[in-house]
């Protein structure tokens, strides 16, 4: 018994492995990014605007970032894999013509300056950012669909090759800007353009000889059906997704609003999105945790997912916890930030509070993984809504109390993260899956 879960645990580390090399090589963008931006003049300013501009460009990249569970899911039906093409192809020209508007001046500088209250400087900064960044929720998109396809034909070590050139990329484009003295928020803007284009090529190349491939698999009984055949199907399919993750970002994007409102809203508009994106270095390692579940839904016992998510979470938890408390982790933060010890001491703080957060990502992704395996999104949903109005209305609390900024926001996000995993649990249809699991072993 004992060998037998030891073989599941490193059977399902082995499949994960290539996948989340390439959410840690798009994670560790930010953080070069800031790397670069930490020695160049007017750092605080610099990190302000990158954490606005990405909170922004996330949020329109948030109604299809699910676009590789989706095609995971789909991807295996010739007709539910052209409809999911069509449905990206809309959906990538309705939110390019967004980002163009937005980035007309008068707009973005009444939206920066009237609505969030950010300082005519950062916006300037913000601005050059979004004029190289039109393109990401597109090229984020078309992305997502083809690794779907990959990880359908057992490709995942391509994905990880991607993240690989993908990071190379952009330290290239990071190095090179430096050296030629160009302006911070076109540096940052471009070079991470540039990066997630060249990562996009590389997927749509490799995938091309899949494009044709389709596995039908063995019909299993199922409580929703997963063969959509057209756009609108598609959409009834995808909508809750999208839903969520729209909720998700644009609740993240409130909080820099929030934030901008605080006491010490300088300091705390640049220390939240520097720890933030070192958080997410370790917490979006996770998030493939969701597609080998789709992938593997019912050759495991669920409890052997939640095991494995915990070792996976608890892990990266660890490296953060070492970042706080090692000198070679001190070491690390100042190259990442630089020697601005005000910033470095926030931003300690908070990783202190905040490092469980890879634990959690990785149980709501085990959560998610087993609700999109039988169809339920809607319950992602209502779970995604309920949490994300937890982590406003705590955020909105705390600023009105006149808490520090970055230390609320913090507290408001595991708060939030704890009731979204406490819902999902709830959802999970676990009979269901104790009892095909069980049916596998009498096979």
């Amino acid at each position: 018994m004992k060998n037998l879960f030891i073989k599941k645990m490193c059977t399902l580390w082995k499949e994960f492995l290539p996948l989340s090399i390439s959410d840690v090589t798009m994670a560790m963008g930010d953080p070069m990014v800031n790397t670069a931006l930490a020695h160049m003049p007017r750092t605080q300013e610099n990190f302000a605007a990158l954490g606005f501009i990405k909170s922004i460009v996330v949020l329109f990249e948030s109604p299809i970032i699910s676009m590789l569970h989706a095609s995971n899911a789909l991807s295996d039906k010739k007709e539910s894999r052209e409809a999911l093409w069509r449905f990206l192809f809309i959906s990538c020209a309705i939110l390019t013509t967004c980002l163009l508007i937005l980035s007309i001046p008068p707009v973005f500088y009444w939206v920066t300056i009237n609505l969030f209250g950010i300082s005519n400087e950062i916006s300037s900064i913000a601005h050059k950012m979004l004029l190289c960044l039109l393109l990401w929720p597109s090229s984020i998109a078309i992305r997502r669909y083809y690794q779907g396809i990959l990880i359908i034909n057992g490709k995942q070590k391509t994905l990880a090759h991607a993240g690989f050139f993908r990071f190379f990329v952009l330290l290239i484009c990071l190095f090179i800007g430096f050296l030629l003295n160009i302006n911070s928020g076109f540096l940052a803007g471009g070079s991470m353009m540039i990066g997630v284009l060249a990562e996009t090529v590389f997927v749509f190349l490799a995938a091309q000889k899949y494009k044709d491939t389709y596995k039908e698999t063995k019909s299993q009984k199922e409580p929703l059906p997963l063969n959509p055949k057209s756009v609108k199907d598609i959409w009834i399919y995808y909508w809750p997704l999208a839903h969520s993750m729209v909720l998700v970002w644009g609740g993240r994007a409130l909080l820099i609003l929030f934030l901008a409102r605080a006491t010490d809203s300088s300091i705390s508009l640049a220390i939240w999105p520097v720890t933030w994106a070192l958080v997410l270095v370790f917490a979006n390692t996770t998030r493939m945790i969701q597609q080998v579940i789709i992938r593997n839904k019912e050759k495991y016992h669920p409890y052997d997912f939640i095991i494995f998510a915990l070792s996976v979470g608890s892990i990266l938890s660890l490296f953060i916890l070492f970042l706080v408390t090692s000198t070679l982790g001190k070491n690390t933060l100042i190259l990442f930030i630089g020697q601005n010890e005000i910033l470095l001491n926030g931003v300690q703080k908070i990783l202190t509070i905040c490092f469980c957060i890879p634990i959690f990502v990785a149980m709501q992704n085990v959560m998610q993984g087993l609700l999109m395996g039988v169809g339920k999104t809607k319950e992602i949903n209502f779970a995604t809504l309920s949490g994300t109005a937890v982590l406003l209305f705590v955020s909105f609390l705390g600023i009105y109390l006149n808490f520090s900024g970055a230390l609320v926001a913090a507290y408001a996000m595991i708060i939030s993260f704890i009731l979204e995993i406490l819902i999902l649990s709830i959802k999970v249809p676990w009979s269901y899956y104790t009892h095909q699991y069980s049916k596998q072993k009498l096979i």
